[in-house]
């Protein structure tokens, strides 16, 4: 192997903008999971007070619509 080849080598930045983006890949799902596991209870407990709330507050719109209607 001649000198100038491992120059070339070296050099040679082809498939290194690919290997960047799969550590920016890597790194996003990371951070991801672990926001869902330190979030994911909160979260969870936050949309079902709230979708548990809204079907109350509904029902109670539905009995008032119903009165009025009579």
């Amino acid at each position: 192997m001649s000198w100038e080849r491992v120059k070339k080598f070296y050099r040679d930045e082809e498939g290194q903008g690919m290997t960047e983006y799969i550590l920016i890949v890597l790194l996003i799902a990371i951070v991801a999971i672990a926001a869902f596991k330190f979030f994911g209870k909160r979260v969870s407990d936050s949309v079902q007070k709230a979708g548990s709330t809204l079907s109350t507050e509904a029902d109670k719109a539905v009995k008032e619509g119903t009165k009025n209607v009579n």
